[in-house]
């Protein structure tokens, strides 16, 4: 009883905070966009709680994660300055990944109960709330109502409110995504260093890989915003993303145990994890490494299971989704030839597609599944609705640019007498992005 309890309480708190967030004095966000996208989390969890145990009889990863976080959340109310301790978030081996999940989903249930419903949710609510911070962060870049458009795309898309509602590392990682693309895309030119070091850190506790793969885009961002314009605070920015990605890396490797692996030790890491995934029936021919696997992998990421290949409910529900994303890619094929010719004129998406690029070989190597491919798949999603929703911007960006007059040279003061002064340098206008 207390299960149920504690879920309704918990969609009622989320349903009630929606109309408050989206009523605020300046907030451009529709009310029923805000109340939809909350209810649709609320569904997702229902959705994956009821297949988790009627289709899967129990047996996942989120029912460990929550018999796990039962003992630690008896722990916490015992002893609740352990929450603070260093060595509560410790471990003798490995502390990322799955022992930082259940030290999380411990800290989650002391507060919610120990209700397995209401912790679903709140782990769908930590997803939305970095699907949120992506929409904010294309806000500042986009300052239109193209943001409302892309908001409705990834908050009602059916992956990124399907796979993050449960107890696991999707909802945390889509949560650390979210904060570290705000930090990068904030409201000035810059990047808020304290946002964005707390979103890497975040995905550094899920996934290292993935950490490393945000730092490599802003790396690649910042270094093509710095052709545009050169000043001494974006080289500084630059030269701390190098520093970033280079710890980022040394940390990824840490972690898997390869820091002292040369290249052949690592190629052999990535085909072990390709054979541990040639399992079940969505079991596909794996990947080859090297620059002959990676139209494969693109392939395997972007459009597959083909309508064909579904075998169940999920598999189709996968190919419906895939093949609904490139009936809008056609629709809308001007406006995103538009966004790919002119993407390093637009903040966001300089680090959109060196992610989207980047995450795709990724998990299109490492994972020889079509299961869990369009499980893995879903944090690419935001960026790659973003190339849809930012196509008519980018256009109006590099307008501007183009537009915008030649600064004036500066000439010698004429004597007195010999006639007019020369009119003063025009204001370099305001960097759109």
């Amino acid at each position: 009883m207390y299960d149920l309890i504690a879920f309704a309480a918990l969609a009622f708190l989320a349903l009630a905070a929606a109309p408050i967030v989206a009523g605020r004095p300046g907030s451009w966000l529709p009310v029923k966009l805000l109340l939809a996208a909350v209810a649709l989390r609320i569904f997702g969890s229902i959705a994956r709680y009821e297949v988790l145990f009627r289709f899967y009889d129990g047996f996942g990863d989120a029912v460990a994660y929550f018999n796990e976080g039962l003992d630690i959340a008896s722990q916490l109310l015992e002893q609740p300055i352990l929450f603070f301790s260093p060595q509560f978030w410790s471990a003798p081996t490995s502390w990322w990944g799955t022992p930082f999940l259940e030290k999380l989903t411990g800290v989650v249930l002391t507060i919610v109960g120990p209700s397995m419903r209401a912790a679903s949710l709140a782990f769908a609510l930590f997803a939305f709330l970095g699907l949120w911070a992506i929409v904010r962060a294309f806000r500042n870049t986009t300052p239109d109502h193209r943001a409302v458009l892309f908001a409705s795309w990834i908050w009602l898309w059916p992956s990124l409110w399907f796979w993050p509602s449960s107890i696991g590392k999707e909802a945390v990682l889509m949560l650390g995504i979210g904060v570290t693309v705000l930090g990068y895309a904030g409201r000035r030119p810059g990047v808020r260093w304290p946002v964005y070091f707390a979103g890497l850190g975040l995905t550094f506790c899920v996934r290292p890989h993935v950490a490393m793969v945000l730092a490599v885009a802003t790396l690649v961002a910042h270094w093509l915003g710095s052709w545009e314009r050169f000043s001494i605070r974006r080289a500084i920015e630059a030269a701390l993303a190098v520093v970033v990605t280079v710890f980022a890396f040394s940390g990824m490797l840490a972690q898997f145990g390869l820091e002292n692996a040369g290249f052949e030790g690592v190629t052999e890491f990535v085909e072990w994890r390709a054979e541990e995934t040639m399992q079940g029936g969505s079991r596909i021919e794996g990947v080859p490494l090297g620059v002959t696997g990676v139209p494969m992998a693109f392939v395997n990421v972007w459009m597959r299971p083909f309508l064909w290949e579904a075998h169940n409910a999920t598999s189709a529900f996968a190919a419906l989704e895939i093949a609904l994303f490139w009936l809008l890619v056609w629709q809308r094929r001007a406006a995103v030839g538009h966004a790919l010719r002119y993407w390093r004129h637009h903040r966001l998406l300089r680090f959109a597609l060196p992610f989207l690029a980047l995450y795709t070989l990724m998990i299109g190597i490492a994972f020889s599944n079509l299961g869990l491919i369009a499980r893995q798949r879903a944090p690419i999603f935001p960026f790659m609705l973003m190339l849809l929703a930012a196509a008519p911007a980018t256009v109006a960006v590099r307008r501007r640019a183009v537009a915008q007059p030649p600064p004036v040279p500066r000439s010698r003061p004429a004597r007195h007498g010999s006639g007019p002064s020369p009119a003063p340098a025009p204001a370099p206008a305001p960097e759109g992005t």
